[in-house]
């Protein structure tokens, strides 16, 4: 068995890099609890939600961008200019005077997030050899764990202590502090890539295409079941600049999204899957508080912690299995395993969840969590080894940008149907006057006679009920295609 030796400084080059993840992770989830006061601090509740719309927007265009870059002009230099991007906008976002300035800051935090949430993890994959690169990818995503746990916690804290504004300000000493631990470890003597840096036509065409996608989801949720002209017109037109991008990528030279270097079958399949199971965790973590709290009438507080259980289980079992990968070289059973634990997982919770009760959701998520913790880490780590491709800012860039988008796209129609499907068997009820399908709240559940109550909590089961069946049937197609995964050696040098 080969013996791997980590480079000098290399567990202070990710420790450090670690911690600046984690401010662009926790700049995802940090915000949402202080947005009522933003609201009460600047008066307005009209394009509130542009706070958060912004930063992903950016972060989602950006990323391809500093995949050629990192190719071209190497991890260390970019790494400077995000960081600094990312807290000068922090420091903009502190001292807004009102809800434009502060969107626009934090569009070009994004920016700066996008170099944060990318750059650690090339640097990290580029100093390792394929077999030790799935460990430390595991230790990566405790990060994120941390952060989906964290954030809202810690921006609560903020908010009522000192006020939302040190939601931001909370950025500058910490990533200060980061800033001089990596300065002297990042890697000085990097391989670059010759040739022209890519193509802007392909560029453009994506802005406008994830531009318009998001627009389109942003009003999808609210257009479901009525004629919303603008959101099908943003629709339109991101199906329109999405055949443009693919037609216009497949011709130039050396487009912002190399599509031909995932041409094998490997490479296409390792992405699928990743793209397919953060799409269903996205979907299902993103409303199953809002299920419990309707449903079962869980606490609002208890019911965001629901999901860290699962999120503990995964990173747990990721930690276990990547270690094992990194020892033996061995991994293809682990996705096939994986798939077919959550998607037991998520059968048992379609099957029996109603009867069963919340702790029994709870328990389904957390099987969930360890089947996906099995095979999640690797992903990453195949994609980039079917590729074959030398340069991997391009590839890691590209496969951050198929997780996210797939996850925001599945997210938001998922939450359309849940949405439209509450509403639509709500108005079938005789609710007290007042509350209709569309402005119920838990605490007005809490208060209806005991008949009516579980209508309105079955109801709202049955809504979310179908997102249930339709993961275990994506679980069922990852588990097929893990099946025809092409074996490859992962190189322990």
């Amino acid at each position: 068995m080969e013996k791997f030796t980590p480079p000098a400084h290399f567990n202070r080059l990710f420790y450090s890099l670690a911690i600046l993840m984690l401010l662009g992770a926790l700049d995802v989830s940090i915000i949402a609890t202080a947005l009522p006061n933003v609201v009460a601090d600047f008066g307005v509740t009209q394009n509130i939600s542009w706070i958060l719309v912004g930063y992903s927007l950016a972060t989602a265009t950006a990323l391809p961008v500093y995949g050629k870059l990192i190719d071209k002009y190497g991890s260390a230099k970019l790494f400077g200019w995000s960081v600094g991007i990312f807290l000068g906008a922090s420091l903009l976002c502190g001292f807004a005077p009102n809800i434009e300035i502060l969107t626009f800051a934090r569009v070009i935090q994004g920016f700066g997030g996008a170099g944060l949430s990318m750059l650690p993890m090339t640097i990290i994959t580029s100093s390792l050899p394929e077999r030790q690169r799935p460990k430390y990818m595991a230790r990566m995503g405790a990060v994120w764990a941390i952060a989906t746990i964290a954030g809202p916690i810690v921006g609560g804290f903020l908010t009522e202590a000192l006020g939302w504004r040190w939601v931001f300000f909370i950025n500058l000493p910490i990533g200060l502090v980061a800033i001089l631990l990596v300065a002297k470890v990042l890697p000085k003597h990097e391989e670059l890539k010759p040739g022209k840096l890519f193509d802007i036509s392909t560029l453009i065409l994506f802005i406008i295409a994830s531009s318009a996608l998001i627009f389109a989801l942003n009003g999808f949720t609210a257009s479901i079941g009525s004629n919303s002209t603008p959101a099908y017109a943003f629709i339109a037109a991101a199906v329109v600049a999405l055949v443009a991008f693919f037609w216009r990528t497949l011709r130039a030279p050396n487009p912002i999204i190399p599509i031909r270097s995932f041409a094998s079958r490997g490479a296409i399949t390792a992405l699928t899957i990743s793209a397919l199971s953060g799409a269903n965790l996205f979907a299902v973590s993103s409303y199953v508080p809002s299920l419990l709290q309707m449903s079962y009438g869980v606490p609002g507080w208890l019911a965001g912690l629901a999901l860290g259980p699962m999120i503990l289980a995964m990173l747990g079992v990721s930690l276990i299995t990547t270690r094992r990968v990194g020892k033996t070289g061995q991994y293809t059973k682990l996705p096939v395993i994986g798939s077919a634990i959550t998607g037991m997982g998520m059968l048992a919770a379609y099957l029996f969840s109603s009867q069963l009760g919340p702790w029994f959701l709870v328990g389904c998520l957390i099987v969930c969590g360890m089947g996906l913790g099995t095979y999640v880490q690797l992903n990453l780590t195949l994609t980039q080894a079917y590729s074959k491709e030398k340069f991997l800012g391009a590839i890691t860039s590209t496969f951050s940008v198929v997780r996210d988008m797939s996850g925001a796209i599945v997210s938001t129609i998922t939450g359309g149907i849940f949405g439209f499907g509450a509403v639509a068997l709500l108005n079938q009820l005789s609710l007290p006057n007042g509350l209709t399908g569309s402005n119920i709240s838990p605490e007005a559940i809490a208060l209806l006679e005991p008949g009516l109550k579980s209508q309105v909590q079955l109801a709202y089961f049955d809504a979310f009920h179908p997102i249930f069946l339709n993961s275990v049937i994506a679980y069922i197609v990852i588990f097929v295609l893990a099946l025809t995964l092409p074996k490859i050696h992962l190189k322990n040098s």
